[in-house]
């Protein structure tokens, strides 16, 4: 009697430090192959690309990650910038969606591409092995903003989003439950000013009960990005990362070729103690004490690009270059196309 009381609070526990995690239908079934998707949504024909990693085990449970493209976009662009550089980060322990929005973009009329999410998600979780505790969003710029809107309809489906360079532009239907939140804001950002990104920050800063602190910020043009971790409910956390730069959904600290934005996503995505995982001990929750800043300071670069003129041309602020962009090239008179990465070059 005392060994079988002894084995069953063992298992307890076990189970208290390690949770199941939550697999979806599509665990042991054959799945689909990567590639662009078809469906139905509201009487449209909707589109997605999906990545399934190349070492794909039916019978482990993977994590997903939504990536919504820009304005005037689409997802043959993010699937060429690997899922804002999240893909090569992944390791194989991720499937990537990358889902293409109604004339470009992510208006989200009538709450039309929620409803989009939601049969991806269904079909996805119907077909796939995925730990439906680990489901993440994130996006730049309109994708920011549908980002945004998915964590406000579907807070118990998303464990955390990344809202680069974002405003409120997709709608927020409910937003009244905490969700983990990393903006990411440049200061000199003139088509979605920084003080918009600081309004979908500081809405998630209060549901999930942090401590309202000012964050340091780079001045506009700076080189250097300052990170700072505010202190907030247990599983609940808000990163707040302002840089220097433009609308750009790749920034670099000057000199550097290589963005940090990547690398900050997959940490914040994958750090423990997030909503659902087991608590943090108190050894390793310096990471949410603060708010704390980290700054990384370097020179400045950048670069531009002049296209002629000639037929139909962008307007200011559009977009008029980038990997899988097949629209003008050229820009209204007065405007440059300025070169901002290798995804994305603007009328200026």
């Amino acid at each position: 009697m005392w060994s079988q009381l002894t084995l069953f609070l063992g298992l307890l526990g076990a189970l208290a430090v390690n949770p199941v995690e939550s697999r979806s239908a599509g665990c042991g079934k054959s799945p689909p192959s990567s590639g662009v998707k078809s469906m139905t949504v509201n009487g449209k024909n909707r589109q997605y690309t999906l990545q399934v990693p190349s070492n794909y085990n039916s019978n482990t449970a993977y994590k997903l990650i939504f990536g919504y493209h820009w304005l005037d976009g689409n997802m043959g662009a993010v699937v060429s910038g690997q899922y804002y550089g999240l893909l090569p980060l992944s390791g194989g322990t991720a499937i990537f969606v990358a889902p293409d929005g109604l004339n470009r973009g992510w208006a989200n009329s009538g709450g039309e591409d929620i409803t989009f999410t939601d049969q991806m998600l269904e079909t996805i979780q119907n077909s796939l092995c995925v730990d439906e505790t680990n489901i993440f969003a994130t996006g730049w710029s309109y994708g920011g903003s549908m980002s945004f809107s998915a964590a406000c309809s579907r807070p118990n489906v998303f464990k955390a989003i990344a809202v680069i360079a974002g405003a409120q532009l997709s709608g927020c239907a409910g937003g009244n439950t905490p969700v983990p939140y990393l903006g990411i804001h440049g200061a000199a950002d003139n088509v979605l000013p920084i003080a918009s990104g600081r309004q979908l920050r500081d809405k998630y800063i209060g549901l999930n009960g942090c401590q309202n602190k000012n964050a340091q910020e780079p001045g506009s043009g700076a080189s250097n990005h300052i990170r700072t971790d505010y202190t907030c409910r247990a599983g609940y956390p808000v990163t707040w990362i302002a840089h220097g730069g433009g609308h750009v959904p790749d920034p670099k600290d000057g000199g550097q070729g290589q963005s940090w934005a990547p690398g900050e996503t997959w940490r914040f995505f994958t750090q423990s103690g997030l909503k659902g995982d087991p608590p943090v001990s108190s050894s390793s929750a310096s990471a949410t004490a603060g708010p704390t800043a980290t700054s990384t300071s370097t020179s400045t670069s950048s670069s531009s690009t002049s296209q002629p003129t000639g037929g139909v041309c962008s307007a200011r602020y559009g977009q008029c270059g980038g990997i899988g962009w097949a629209g003008p090239t050229c820009c209204e008179s007065g405007t440059t196309c300025r070169f901002s990465n290798d995804w994305y070059s603007q009328c200026l």
